[in-house]
């Protein structure tokens, strides 16, 4: 009789999507200082006090470099590592571990994690806030932007980023590395179309460029560019006014700047290919970040970690010719290996060759595995309850495990011995230790940037350190950068230093306890490791803006050798001091405002309409209301909803307060149902990847129905009559899909979900199922594939109906109707067109086209009559980012299409379509499937 849509899904909870799960409950605390409101949780207590001065003393720089202050007292929430901060619910974007913080615009919260080491926290807090400092500068209060207009103007973004690099960290070596590269291989991107680039690269080009402004017209002129580009809401005019040159000029002479200092050292480059032998290039792999690496104790193999397919995955190569052998684990795929450390890991052989080692993200957690490589399966995996799991090395027996770990803001190191499993602390202070390494006598090296005696902590001047028969001090001279210690055959350590212009290897001889370099290179040197026998180095370099994996053999002879140049000291000293108790309070949530958005209209048919909708949350994110109007004319033709959701335990609660109004068909009648109720909801993750949704729904149904409306979409009169509704509902949701740019790009997902009325004036009993599979066959083009089955049965059995571009293209919404319906929808994805610029008669641009061949086959029961379809075209798509994911513009030109039917009624208006090929246009919004 009638068909029911389960509106929870639109109101409550995601259809599909990946589970951001709260593993622990944090218990917040707050402190007050001068210009900001830091929370931390428990075991955070002396980051905050870091945070606390480190913040101070940038807030004084950004105020003069800007000549602005805030208004306000600046949010800052903190967390212990990055896996406490992945929980965090301030958004509720899952968060991947190359986000190192953020600041979100509308309440200028600045979120941000420790990451165990005290110079890389104090490069994010200033990062994120110079942020906080852009968006008072260009967004002083949300109602001057609407009328000033800087809403309709984007900021680019390499402005943003590049400047909030420059101002936290100036211009480092490592800046000075990624620019090498990109000028030394004619790969910098020209400024005048920098804002449509993203990644590493604007925020590297965009530190070049406000260093080459500071250079050349002194800091005050940064300060100038900002305020200049906020008022001219142009990039050209800005430039104009600014440099009095145009931004092709200025990009011109800025990029000059660049060669003239780079040129000279191309020869660099050659020094490089004297002795090293690229196996795995980044350009032919189609790969960029080719990092940690491993070769095996007889030197025939290599382990490392890639980013070839788009997502972590560690590869074994042959260090002969780079053939690929096996892939053992892809993160992001599977509940188990959430995600590989593609930044900052670190693999290791047994010395059997026989197993890895290596730490990932589980459970919210990091987890030390160990792989059988033979086998390719897991060995073993264990739970140390740590923060953070970094560089674990096997010992040279094999029997434990040593680790850089983290944990209440503290770096240190562990060793694990695996038979027993127990877990030793070795070092237990404030200081980073990093990258430790054991010797086959038992020494145990490790980076550092601990003082050497009693004298002040300058954090972020690192050294190796050495621990062995009682000797315990530093055996190399300190550097801004210093990485991953190795031992060599003879007791000697190879490690990474920037010790004058690049990330080299050196080489510690413990026969004349001197650092001698052994490379002179273009770039940098990462993850070397070294052979059994000490005949063979593995390595990452940097080159031509990705990462390649190297080897050379001979290595002690094959290099050069160079001089070390004296200690670097950096002028920053920390000492540690505990916040005072008295200042410190508990959390109490308190309500902000998180967005408004309206709109308003006017539709003939319907009189005025509008669009209104407001989200409230309190800081942390933990508790969400949303309230959202949809007006059509009367109150009573409009959407209303009120949503809450409590989201600090792992188990979410939501519940929704509603009136709705949705629109079916049934044969020839056009059926009206508004909704008034609410819904209780409980949804609980059983991974990232899967969860069960539970929901209890009780409204009252208002139907009209229109007589014969259809085929010719009028009518003469009407029914009305009420149903009182409540049914449970039990649904189950799987999603491991990675998304391209703004659609999924590979893959599955599935949801099966099942309901039935109880206590109500309509029985009927449905089960629904969407299974979707993404095949990615390309960086930029997939094969999607979806099929839907759905059943209903009972007295009132539900009828679903289809058509339209998101079920059966070719054919208007409402077209089909049944209790029992399947379809299938098949398309290649594509790029169709990047960007194309016309000028004339009207300038318009369109970018990011892309196009799909598809073939859908559906079909419908009723009681009396089945209808088939099958059809097949092409169609474009412009793709655009918006809210629900994206706002798609479809462009359809069906190749062919066909019913077949077996019907005892309404047989003439379902072949009034005929088999033709036709134009067919849409606008659609929301996300593409």
């Amino acid at each position: 009789m009638t068909t029911i849509s389960l509106i929870s899904i639109l109101l409550c909870s995601q259809y599909f999507g990946q589970n951001k799960i709260q593993y622990e409950r944090y218990d917040f605390h707050v402190i007050d200082t001068e210009h900001f409101r830091i929370y931390f949780h428990e075991g955070g207590e002396d980051i905050a006090a870091f945070a606390e001065e480190v913040l101070e003393d940038g807030y004084l720089q950004l105020s003069e470099d800007l000549g602005i202050e805030v208004e306000f007292q600046i949010p800052v929430v903190l967390y212990n590592s990055p896996n406490d901060f992945a929980q965090t619910n301030i958004t509720l974007d899952l968060i991947e571990e190359a986000v190192g913080g953020f600041t979100e615009l509308l309440k200028n919260r600045m979120v941000i994690p420790f990451d165990g080491d005290y110079e890389s926290f104090r490069h994010v807090l200033v990062h994120e806030l110079t942020h906080v400092f852009q968006f008072v500068l260009f967004f002083p209060s949300r109602m001057e932007a609407l009328f000033a207009g800087d809403i309709f103007y984007s900021i680019p973004l390499w402005v943003m980023e590049g400047h909030a690099e420059y101002s936290s960290l100036g211009w480092d070596l490592g800046a000075d590395v990624f620019m090498r590269d990109l000028v030394i291989n004619n790969n910098v991107v020209p400024l005048p179309v920098l804002e449509r680039y993203g990644g590493y690269l604007i925020y590297k080009q965009g530190q070049a460029f406000y260093h080459y402004v500071a250079e050349k017209y002194g800091r005050e002129k940064v300060g100038e560019f900002l305020h200049q580009i906020k008022n001219k809401k142009n990039v050209e005019n800005t430039f104009i006014a600014v440099f009095g040159v145009t931004v092709e000029d200025f990009h011109n002479e800025w990029l000059r700047y660049y060669q003239i200092m780079y040129y000279p050292k191309i020869e660099l480059q050659e020094n490089f290919d004297d002795f090293a032998r690229i196996i795995f290039d980044h350009k032919k792999t189609k790969s960029i970040y080719n990092t940690s690496t491993a070769i095996s104790s007889r030197g025939d193999k290599i382990a490392f970690i890639s980013d070839q397919s788009g997502a972590a995955e560690l590869f074994i190569i042959s260090s002969i010719d780079g053939r690929v052998l096996k892939k053992l684990v892809k993160a992001q795929y599977s509940a188990g290996y959430e995600n590989l450390h593609l930044y900052q890991g670190g693999l290791s052989w047994s010395s059997d060759d026989r197993y890895i080692a290596f730490a990932a993200r589980a459970a919210g957690s990091d987890v030390l595995f160990i792989m059988d490589v033979e086998k390719e399966k897991l060995h073993k995996k264990f739970d140390l309850e740590l923060d953070g799991i970094f560089s674990p090395r096997f010992s040279p027996d094999d029997e434990q495990i040593i680790f850089s770990g983290v944990q209440n803001g503290y770096s240190d190191l562990y060793l694990f011995t695996l038979s027993s499993g127990y877990l030793e602390k070795i070092t237990d202070d404030i200081y980073s230790d990093r990258y430790p390494v054991m010797s086959p006598q038992g020494a145990i090296a490790f980076v550092s940037d601990r003082p050497d005696s009693t004298e002040e902590y300058s954090y972020g001047t690192y050294g190796i350190f050495l621990s062995e028969n009682g000797f315990f001090g530093r055996i190399t001279p300190r550097a801004s950068y210093l990485a991953s210690p190795v031992f060599d055959t003879n007791g000697g350590l190879f490690f990474v230093a920037s010790y004058d212009s690049a990330h080299n290897l050196y080489w510690f001889s413990r026969d004349s306890n001197a650092v001698i370099k052994k490379t002179d290179i273009l770039t940098g040197i990462y993850y070397p490791s070294i052979s059994q026998k000490g005949d063979k180095i593995a390595f990452s370099t940097l080159r031509n803006y990705g990462y390649d994996v190297c080897v050379v053999k001979n290595p002690l002879e094959k290099m050069e050798e160079g001089t070390t140049n004296e200690d670097y000291v950096s002028s920053i000293t920390y000492e540690e001091t505990d916040l005072d108790p008295q200042r410190i309070r508990k959390y109490k949530p308190h309500f902000t405002v998180d967005y408004f958005t309206a709109s308003a209209g006017y539709m003939s048919a319907l009189g005025l309409s509008g669009l209104a909708q407001i989200g409230i949350s309190d800081i942390l994110g933990n508790h969400h209301i949303s309230i959202a109007a949809n007006f059509y004319g009367s109150f009573f033709d409009s959407d209303l909803f009120l949503v809450y959701w409590n989201l600090t335990r792992r188990t979410d609660f939501g519940l929704a307060l509603f009136q709705y109004l949705e629109y079916y068909r049934e044969y020839n009648d056009l059926l009206e149902w508004r909704h008034d109720g609410g819904v209780l909801l409980t949804q609980y993750p059983f991974h990232r990847f899967f969860r069960v949704e539970l929901g209890a729904y009780a409204y009252k149904i208002y139907e009209t129905r229109y007589i014969d409306y259809f085929p010719y979409y009028f009518y003469d009169y009407y029914s009305e009559q009420n149903y009182n509704v409540f049914y449970p509902s039990l649904a189950l949701v799987y999603d491991n899909v990675r998304w391209g740019n703004i659609a999924p790009h590979s893959g599955r997902r599935f949801r099966i979900e099942g309901s039935a009325t109880v206590l109500s004036d309509l029985t009927w009993q449905s089960v629904v199922f969407d299974h979707r599979r993404y095949f990615g066959l390309s960086s930029r083009a997939e094969f999607a594939t979806r099929l839907v089955l759905a059943s209903s049965w009972g007295e009132d059995a539900n009828r679903w109906t289809i058509g339209g571009p998101y079920t059966i293209h070719g054919f208007d919404y409402y077209t089909f109707s049944g209790s029992q319906l399947g379809f299938l929808n098949c398309e290649l994805r594509f790029p169709f067109i990047d960007r194309l610029s016309i000028a004339f008669p009207i300038p318009i641009e369109f970018s990011n086209i892309r196009g799909a061949l598809f073939a859908d086959f559906g079909g419908v029961y009723t009681d009396s009559f089945d209808v088939y379809s099958t059809n097949g075209g092409f169609h474009l798509d412009d793709l655009k980012m918006g809210v629900g994911g994206g706002i798609r513009f479809t462009f359809l030109y069906m190749i062919f299409k066909i019913d077949v039917s077996r019907a005892t009624n309404l047989q003439e208006w379902i072949n009034e379509d005929g088999d033709r090929s036709e134009w067919i246009w849409h606008l659609t919004l929301g996300p593409e499937w």
